[in-house]
C-alpha cells in the first residue's frame, strides 16, 4: 500500500495544530466531565442521608455547608484529573493524527493508559506532605488494580465525550 505523506512545513504545522487541539479538548472537557460525574454520584448517594440529617437536626446552615462541600469536591476533582486527561489527550492525539488510529476504543485505551500511569506513579512515588503533586497512596497491588478498574469505569464517559468533540480534528481531510 503506497500512501503519500506530505512533509511540507505547512502540513507538519497543521498536524501539530490538530494534536494541540485534541489535547486541549481532552484537558478541558475531560476534567469537567469527571467533576460532573463525581458530583452527581456524591449527590445521588448523599441526598437521602442529607435529608435525614436536615430533618433530625433542623439546621438550615447545613444546606450552605453541603453546597460548598459539593463545589469544593468538584473543584478538587478537576485539579486531580487534569494531568491524566492531558496524558490521555496526548496519547490519543498522537495515535489519531500520526498513526491514523482514531477510533473510540483508542480514546478508551488512551484513558486507560493514563490511569495506569497515574496509579503506577502512586505505587512507586510518594510525594512529601508539602508537595503539590496529587497521587493516590497505594499500599498493595490489589488496591492498585481496584483503583485502576474504578477509575477506568469512571473515565469511560469522559473519554467518549472527548473523542466525539475532537472528531473534526482527528478525522480531518488534511494529508497525513
Amino acid at each position: 500500500m503506497n500512501v503519500f505523506r506530505d512533509y511540507s512545513a505547512v502540513a507538519i504545522f497543521q498536524r501539530l495544530a490538530r494534536v494541540i487541539g485534541i489535547v486541549l479538548i481532552f484537558s478541558v472537557v475531560g476534567p469537567l466531565t469527571i467533576a460532573v460525574l463525581v458530583s452527581l454520584i456524591a449527590v445521588a448517594f448523599g441526598a437521602a442521608l442529607l435529608q435525614l440529617f436536615l430533618v433530625l437536626i433542623q439546621l438550615d446552615a447545613m444546606r450552605t455547608l453541603m453546597s460548598v462541600a459539593i463545589w469544593l469536591l468538584a473543584f478538587m476533582t478537576v485539579v486531580a484529573s487534569l494531568l491524566p486527561s492531558i496524558a490521555a489527550g496526548l496519547i490519543f492525539a498522537v495515535a489519531a493524527v500520526y498513526a491514523g488510529i482514531n477510533t473510540i476504543w483508542m480514546a478508551w485505551l488512551a484513558a486507560a493508559v493514563a490511569i495506569a500511569g497515574l496509579v503506577g506513579f502512586g505505587v512507586f512515588v510518594v510525594p512529601s506532605e508539602s508537595s503539590a503533586v496529587i497521587l493516590p497512596d497505594i499500599k498493595s497491588m490489589r488496591q492498585a488494580l481496584t483503583l485502576s478498574a474504578m477509575l477506568g469505569i469512571l473515565a469511560f464517559m469522559p473519554a467518549s465525550l472527548c473523542w466525539w468533540l475532537a472528531k473534526p480534528l482527528h478525522r480531518a481531510s488534511i494529508a497525513a
